[in-house]
Protein backbone atom coordinates (compact mmCIF):
# COMPACT_ATOMS: atom_id res chain seq x y z
CA UNK A 1 0.00 0.00 0.00
CA UNK A 2 2.97 2.58 0.63
CA UNK A 3 4.56 1.52 -2.20
CA UNK A 4 1.49 2.48 -4.21
CA UNK A 5 0.30 5.70 -2.35
CA UNK A 6 3.55 7.70 -1.97
CA UNK A 7 5.86 6.23 -4.73
CA UNK A 8 3.62 6.00 -6.97
CA UNK A 9 4.40 2.27 -7.90
CA UNK A 10 2.51 -0.66 -8.48
CA UNK A 11 2.87 -3.00 -6.29
CA UNK A 12 0.22 -5.86 -7.21
CA UNK A 13 -1.70 -6.22 -10.79
CA UNK A 14 -5.48 -5.68 -10.26
CA UNK A 15 -5.89 -8.86 -11.41
CA UNK A 16 -3.62 -10.92 -9.22
CA UNK A 17 -4.52 -14.51 -7.80
CA UNK A 18 -3.22 -13.42 -4.34
CA UNK A 19 -0.81 -10.61 -3.63
CA UNK A 20 2.64 -10.70 -2.29
CA UNK A 21 2.05 -10.31 0.97
CA UNK A 22 -0.58 -12.94 1.62
CA UNK A 23 1.89 -15.53 0.13
CA UNK A 24 4.79 -14.26 2.30
CA UNK A 25 2.40 -14.32 5.64
CA UNK A 26 2.84 -18.53 4.74
CA UNK A 27 6.33 -18.81 4.54
CA UNK A 28 7.71 -20.68 7.38
CA UNK A 29 11.33 -22.55 8.28
CA UNK A 30 10.69 -26.01 7.50
CA UNK A 31 11.45 -28.44 5.12
CA UNK A 32 10.65 -32.50 4.20
CA UNK A 33 12.36 -34.82 5.72
CA UNK A 34 13.06 -38.43 4.28
CA UNK A 35 9.40 -40.69 5.21
CA UNK A 36 6.88 -38.02 4.84
CA UNK A 37 4.19 -38.86 3.52
CA UNK A 38 3.34 -36.28 0.62
CA UNK A 39 1.08 -35.54 -2.65
CA UNK A 40 3.22 -34.44 -5.54
CA UNK A 41 2.27 -32.03 -8.57
CA UNK A 42 3.82 -32.01 -11.92
CA UNK A 43 3.67 -29.42 -15.02
CA UNK A 44 6.13 -29.90 -17.78
CA UNK A 45 6.73 -28.44 -20.74
CA UNK A 46 9.14 -28.82 -24.12
CA UNK A 47 11.20 -25.91 -24.05
CA UNK A 48 9.36 -22.06 -23.37
CA UNK A 49 7.26 -22.78 -20.24
CA UNK A 50 8.69 -23.62 -16.93
CA UNK A 51 8.71 -27.38 -15.63
CA UNK A 52 8.06 -27.80 -11.75
CA UNK A 53 7.80 -30.38 -9.42
CA UNK A 54 6.13 -29.40 -6.73
CA UNK A 55 5.42 -31.55 -3.29
CA UNK A 56 2.76 -30.96 -0.33
CA UNK A 57 3.03 -32.67 2.73
CA UNK A 58 -0.11 -33.83 3.70
CA UNK A 59 -0.26 -33.20 7.69
CA UNK A 60 0.07 -29.70 7.52
CA UNK A 61 -0.09 -28.57 3.85
CA UNK A 62 3.73 -27.52 4.04
CA UNK A 63 4.70 -27.29 -0.04
CA UNK A 64 8.04 -26.71 -1.57
CA UNK A 65 9.81 -27.40 -4.68
CA UNK A 66 11.94 -30.50 -5.54
CA UNK A 67 12.52 -29.62 -9.01
CA UNK A 68 12.52 -27.08 -11.77
CA UNK A 69 13.71 -25.83 -15.15
CA UNK A 70 13.29 -22.43 -16.84
CA UNK A 71 14.23 -21.70 -20.44
CA UNK A 72 18.15 -19.81 -19.89
CA UNK A 73 18.01 -16.23 -20.74
CA UNK A 74 19.06 -14.60 -24.58
CA UNK A 75 21.60 -16.84 -26.83
CA UNK A 76 22.48 -19.78 -24.20
CA UNK A 77 18.48 -20.04 -24.50
CA UNK A 78 17.77 -20.85 -28.63
CA UNK A 79 17.08 -24.37 -29.18
CA UNK A 80 17.12 -25.19 -25.44
CA UNK A 81 14.90 -27.94 -24.67
CA UNK A 82 14.13 -29.48 -20.81
CA UNK A 83 15.66 -32.65 -20.26
CA UNK A 84 12.83 -35.04 -19.65
CA UNK A 85 15.26 -37.92 -18.46
CA UNK A 86 15.85 -35.69 -15.63
CA UNK A 87 12.56 -35.45 -14.45
CA UNK A 88 12.05 -39.31 -14.58
CA UNK A 89 14.94 -39.80 -12.28
CA UNK A 90 14.00 -36.75 -10.17
CA UNK A 91 10.71 -38.32 -9.62
CA UNK A 92 11.96 -41.93 -8.93
CA UNK A 93 14.04 -41.00 -6.28
CA UNK A 94 11.17 -38.84 -4.72
CA UNK A 95 9.08 -42.25 -4.70
CA UNK A 96 11.87 -44.22 -2.73
CA UNK A 97 12.59 -41.21 -0.44
CA UNK A 98 9.53 -40.37 0.82
CA UNK A 99 6.02 -41.71 1.51
CA UNK A 100 4.04 -40.53 -2.03
CA UNK A 101 0.26 -41.35 -1.57
CA UNK A 102 -1.13 -38.89 -4.52
CA UNK A 103 0.55 -37.92 -7.46
CA UNK A 104 -1.09 -35.74 -10.29
CA UNK A 105 0.67 -34.25 -13.23
CA UNK A 106 -0.03 -31.94 -15.92
CA UNK A 107 -0.25 -34.36 -19.37
CA UNK A 108 0.82 -31.95 -22.48
CA UNK A 109 4.39 -32.44 -23.19
CA UNK A 110 5.11 -35.28 -21.11
CA UNK A 111 2.42 -37.93 -22.34
CA UNK A 112 4.59 -40.66 -22.38
CA UNK A 113 6.38 -40.26 -19.23
CA UNK A 114 3.06 -39.17 -17.78
CA UNK A 115 1.73 -42.86 -19.18
CA UNK A 116 4.65 -44.40 -18.09
CA UNK A 117 4.61 -42.69 -14.14
CA UNK A 118 1.03 -43.93 -13.88
CA UNK A 119 2.30 -47.42 -15.05
CA UNK A 120 5.29 -47.64 -12.64
CA UNK A 121 3.45 -46.29 -9.35
CA UNK A 122 -0.09 -46.91 -9.79
CA UNK A 123 0.04 -49.75 -7.09
CA UNK A 124 1.86 -47.20 -4.94
CA UNK A 125 -0.65 -44.62 -4.84
CA UNK A 126 -4.21 -43.75 -2.87
CA UNK A 127 -5.74 -41.83 -5.71
CA UNK A 128 -6.11 -41.74 -9.11
CA UNK A 129 -5.60 -38.32 -11.57
CA UNK A 130 -9.10 -39.47 -13.38
CA UNK A 131 -10.25 -42.78 -14.45
CA UNK A 132 -8.08 -43.77 -17.14
CA UNK A 133 -4.86 -42.90 -15.51
CA UNK A 134 -3.21 -43.08 -11.76
CA UNK A 135 -0.90 -40.02 -12.46
CA UNK A 136 -2.60 -37.56 -15.78
CA UNK A 137 -4.31 -35.04 -15.22
CA UNK A 138 -5.01 -32.89 -18.24
CA UNK A 139 -4.96 -29.45 -17.84
CA UNK A 140 -6.68 -28.32 -20.64
CA UNK A 141 -9.80 -29.73 -20.08
CA UNK A 142 -12.13 -30.21 -16.35
CA UNK A 143 -12.69 -26.50 -16.11
CA UNK A 144 -15.05 -26.73 -13.51
CA UNK A 145 -12.69 -28.49 -11.16
CA UNK A 146 -9.73 -27.09 -12.08
CA UNK A 147 -11.79 -23.36 -11.14
CA UNK A 148 -12.69 -24.96 -7.76
CA UNK A 149 -9.17 -26.59 -7.18
CA UNK A 150 -8.02 -22.97 -7.91
CA UNK A 151 -10.18 -21.17 -5.58
CA UNK A 152 -9.65 -23.76 -2.76
CA UNK A 153 -5.97 -23.02 -3.11
CA UNK A 154 -6.58 -19.17 -3.27
CA UNK A 155 -8.31 -19.28 0.10
CA UNK A 156 -5.83 -21.30 1.67
CA UNK A 157 -3.01 -18.85 0.78
CA UNK A 158 -4.99 -16.29 2.16
CA UNK A 159 -6.18 -17.34 5.33
CA UNK A 160 -2.65 -18.53 5.84
CA UNK A 161 -3.57 -23.04 6.04
CA UNK A 162 -1.17 -23.17 3.53
CA UNK A 163 2.52 -23.32 4.25
CA UNK A 164 5.50 -22.87 2.22
CA UNK A 165 9.53 -22.69 2.88
CA UNK A 166 9.57 -19.33 0.90
CA UNK A 167 11.29 -20.29 -2.35
CA UNK A 168 11.55 -17.92 -4.91
CA UNK A 169 11.03 -19.43 -7.60
CA UNK A 170 7.29 -20.78 -6.37
CA UNK A 171 7.11 -17.32 -4.99
CA UNK A 172 7.25 -15.27 -8.03
CA UNK A 173 4.99 -18.05 -10.74
CA UNK A 174 2.69 -17.76 -7.96
CA UNK A 175 2.53 -13.80 -7.87
CA UNK A 176 2.67 -13.84 -11.80
CA UNK A 177 -0.57 -15.81 -11.91
CA UNK A 178 -3.71 -14.03 -12.75
CA UNK A 179 -7.64 -14.25 -11.91
CA UNK A 180 -9.42 -15.53 -15.35
CA UNK A 181 -13.19 -15.69 -14.33
CA UNK A 182 -15.55 -18.26 -16.16
CA UNK A 183 -19.10 -19.42 -15.67
CA UNK A 184 -18.23 -21.64 -12.42
CA UNK A 185 -16.07 -18.98 -10.73
CA UNK A 186 -12.67 -17.69 -11.00
CA UNK A 187 -9.50 -19.91 -12.06
CA UNK A 188 -6.00 -18.37 -13.47
CA UNK A 189 -4.05 -17.94 -15.95
CA UNK A 190 -0.71 -16.47 -17.70
CA UNK A 191 -0.68 -12.03 -17.84
CA UNK A 192 -0.98 -13.13 -21.68
CA UNK A 193 -0.25 -15.87 -23.78
CA UNK A 194 2.90 -15.12 -24.86
CA UNK A 195 4.15 -13.50 -21.57
CA UNK A 196 7.89 -14.16 -20.12
CA UNK A 197 6.00 -14.59 -16.70
CA UNK A 198 5.54 -17.83 -15.92
CA UNK A 199 3.05 -19.66 -14.16
CA UNK A 200 3.84 -23.65 -14.19
CA UNK A 201 4.75 -23.36 -10.23
CA UNK A 202 1.42 -22.34 -9.46
CA UNK A 203 0.27 -24.98 -11.28
CA UNK A 204 2.32 -27.78 -9.83
CA UNK A 205 1.30 -26.26 -6.66
CA UNK A 206 -2.47 -26.22 -7.29
CA UNK A 207 -2.07 -30.34 -8.40
CA UNK A 208 -0.28 -31.27 -5.67
CA UNK A 209 -3.11 -29.44 -3.70
CA UNK A 210 -5.45 -31.48 -5.53
CA UNK A 211 -4.26 -34.60 -5.07
CA UNK A 212 -4.12 -33.98 -1.10
CA UNK A 213 -7.44 -32.95 -1.10
CA UNK A 214 -8.56 -35.82 -3.20
CA UNK A 215 -7.13 -38.54 -0.90
CA UNK A 216 -8.34 -36.55 2.44
CA UNK A 217 -11.68 -36.93 0.81
CA UNK A 218 -11.35 -40.68 0.26
CA UNK A 219 -9.96 -41.35 3.62
CA UNK A 220 -12.77 -39.53 5.21
CA UNK A 221 -15.16 -41.48 3.26
CA UNK A 222 -13.45 -44.85 3.76
CA UNK A 223 -13.95 -44.30 7.87
CA UNK A 224 -17.25 -43.21 7.71
CA UNK A 225 -18.30 -46.43 5.80
CA UNK A 226 -16.38 -48.62 8.34
CA UNK A 227 -18.00 -50.28 11.12
CA UNK A 228 -19.27 -53.11 13.17
CA UNK A 229 -22.08 -55.21 10.85
CA UNK A 230 -24.50 -56.65 13.58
Amino acid sequence: VARRFYLNEVATADDALVTAAEWDECAVDDMLEPGDEITLGFDGSKSEDSTVLVAMRIRDRFATVIGAMEKPPGAEGRDWEVDREYFDGLIASVMAQYRVRGFYSDVAHFESYVDKWSHEYASTLEVQACAKSAVGWDMRGRLAQLTAATERLVAAIQDGSLRHDGGSLLRRHCLNARRRPNRWGISFGKERKDSPKKVDGFASLQLADMARADLLAATTKKKQRTGNVW
